[in-house]
Formats: structure tokens, C-alpha cells, sequence
């Protein structure tokens, strides 16, 4: 009974101990550790290589946003100047405003100094008798001043008519150009003029409006450190400081300003305004 019951016991593990060697991996032990190691690297994943397409795309796309900050960068400073030239635009407005006006008041200024003039005597005191009205004229050596034109009093009617034809192309005519070349004529023909200040003066603001600053800066200066006593002095330390300015010379342009806020009359109400706005 015994055996039996053995045997029965052995014939049931028989599938059992099948089973357990069919979960044996088999091994190809004939197989090299070389074709091993390729098998191995078969599998493994592959470093990404862009293909010629892709980088060429790549490049456009960096192209293009390199373009795009170009342009951005194009149309703001296409913005700054569009504000500064509209700034220039304004400022040769206003000044042909302003000089246009002065020349109104200036030629109604001439008309009444016409009126007010007496025929010059044919006495032996002549020569010390002034031109003009003496209720006209503030007396002085040689020169008289009405409303910052200077009129000579020696008797020489040349020059004052010289001078008179080339200020009225620009006071009567509006003749820019023309007024420009007539009174720089006559600054060359007269050289010691009494109208030399006036004549660089109205050259000074043609110039401006030519924008030809540089032209104009030195009419000014002339003025200024010429014939100190002029009454177009602080008019022209105004436009100085407005030329400085402009050049970007700050220092200098403050100093010709304060100089001509300083005084008295319209131009230093300007030159305060022109300060507040700029410093």
C-alpha cells in the first residue's frame, strides 16, 4: 500500500517539474559578446539630428523675428522724428508769425517818422540841426533812435536812403531773399553805416527764417557785443539763447536768456516763458 501510494505521488509531480523547465530562459550560448553588445545598442534611443529642412527653417523663423524687432525698432524712431520735425515746424511758424508781426508794427513805426520829419534848414546851423522831429527822437551823439531804428542826424542822406530802400523790401515789400542781399549790400558799401546794428538785426531774422542758424548767430552776436547800447540788444540775447538751445549748447543758451528776461518790455516776458518751458 505503501509503494503505491509512492508511486502515485511521483506519476503527479511529473507535469509539475515540466512546467517549471519550460520557464527556463534558453541562452545561446553560441552567440559572441561583440554581436551581443550590437544587439544591446539596437535598442537603445537615438540622439535626435535635425534634418537640413528643419534647420533651414529654423533659420528663417530667427531671420524673421530679427526683422520684425527691426521694424519696431524703425518705427519708433520713424515716431521721434516725425515729434521733432513737427517741434522744427512749429518753432519756423511761430518765428515767421512773430516777425511778421514786428514788421507790421515796424512799418507803421516808419510811416509815423515820415510824418513827423522837418525840412532841413538851409541856415549856417544846419549841420547841428537835427533830421527829424526832435519830439520823435532821443538826442545823441550823432545818432537818434526811434523804437530801436537808428537814424543819423550828420546830414548824409545816401546812406539813409540806401539803408531805407533795402529794410522796405523786407518792412513794405515781404521780399525776403531780396531784403537780404539789399541790406547785406549795404553793410559792405557802408561800413561805419549808423544803421549797422538795424541791418544785422533784420539779416539776423532772415536768416533764422532761411534756417540758416549759423548765419543768423553771427548777425546776432554782432549786435550784441558791437553795440551794446542798441535797443535790439536784448531781442538779440533772446534769439541767441534760442539758437544755443538748439545747438545743445545749454550752459550758454541759459545765460543769454536770463540776460534778456532780465530786462525790460515784451521780449523779457518771452525769454521767462522760453526758460520755464525748456529748463
Amino acid at each position: 500500500m505503501n509503494f503505491n501510494t509512492g508511486l502515485c505521488l511521483g506519476l503527479l509531480a511529473l507535469p509539475a517539474i515540466s512546467v517549471a523547465q519550460d520557464l527556463v530562459p534558453i541562452v545561446d550560448m553560441s552567440m559572441s559578446a561583440s554581436a551581443a553588445k550590437v544587439v544591446e545598442e539596437s535598442f537603445k534611443p537615438k540622439p535626435y539630428k535635425p534634418s537640413a529642412e528643419s534647420k533651414m527653417a529654423e533659420s528663417r523663423y530667427d531671420l524673421m523675428q530679427g526683422l520684425r524687432d527691426e521694424v519696431r525698432l524703425l518705427r519708433g524712431m520713424v515716431e521721434e522724428l516725425k515729434h521733432e520735425l513737427q517741434q522744427v515746424k512749429q518753432r519756423q511758424l511761430d518765428d515767421y508769425l512773430d516777425i511778421d508781426r514786428r514788421l507790421g508794427s515796424q512799418a507803421l513805426a516808419d510811416d509815423k517818422v515820415d510824418s513827423d520829419v522837418q525840412p532841413r534848414p538851409t541856415t549856417a546851423d544846419s549841420a547841428t540841426t537835427p533830421l527829424y522831429g526832435a519830439s520823435s527822437l532821443q538826442q545823441g551823439s550823432g545818432e537818434s533812435s526811434i523804437d530801436g531804428l537808428v537814424l543819423s542826424t550828420a546830414g548824409d542822406g545816401t546812406v539813409k536812403t540806401d539803408y531805407e530802400a533795402a529794410s522796405n523790401k523786407l518792412l513794405k515789400g515781404r521780399d525776403i531773399d531780396g531784403a537780404a542781399t539789399a541790406l547785406q549790400v549795404h553793410l559792405d558799401k557802408y561800413p561805419a553805416s549808423p544803421y549797422t546794428a538795424n541791418a544785422h538785426y533784420w539779416l539776423g531774422e532772415i536768416y533764422l527764417l532761411q534756417r540758416k542758424d549759423e548765419l543768423a548767430r553771427q548777425s546776432f552776436t554782432t549786435i550784441v557785443e558791437q553795440h551794446p547800447n542798441h535797443q535790439k540788444v536784448m531781442d538779440s540775447n533772446f534769439k541767441l539763447g534760442k539758437i544755443y538751445f538748439q545747438l545743445g549748447q545749454t550752459k550758454r543758451a541759459r545765460r543769454f536768456l536770463k540776460k534778456a528776461a532780465a530786462s525790460s518790455g515784451g521780449v523779457a516776458s518771452k525769454a521767462q516763458s522760453y526758460l520755464d518751458k525748456n529748463f
